[in-house]
């Protein structure tokens, strides 16, 4: 049996934020000569957890929309929150904290949301 799309959505994002050269901290995607940018964009290389769980939710569904919406939902799952707005909240709080422990923090609550599944 396949695993929900949150699920494989969440295991795409910490796939993308633990390699730390695809991780980034104060923008939601970067290019590789580090502008800003939109996850879903081609030239993105570097995501925050936010900008990693659109790109997962774009990889799977294909269109803007239908990946907000999957966001959303695996945001909410990860955070354990019932609004998206207060999960994409706090998230970003923890990705952009102190830099030295801001990475480790974001895996571990990926990987916290995953043996939860």
């Amino acid at each position: 049996m396949s695993k929900p799309l949150v699920h494989q959505i969440a295991e795409r994002a910490r796939e993308i934020v633990a390699d730390p050269r695809k991780w980034t901290q104060y923008a939601i995607a970067r290019t590789g000569n580090n502008r800003h940018c939109e996850p879903t964009d081609a030239k993105a290389v570097r995501f925050c957890a936010y900008g990693a769980i659109l790109r997962a939710a774009y990889d799977i569904a294909g269109n803007d929309d239908q990946a907000q919406r999957l966001a959303d939902q695996a945001a909410m799952f990860i955070m354990e929150r019932d609004s998206p707005y207060a999960a994409f909240e706090e998230m970003i709080a923890i990705n952009d904290g102190q830099r030295s422990g801001a990475r480790k923090a974001i895996i571990d609550m990926f990987e916290k949301a995953l043996v939860r599944a």
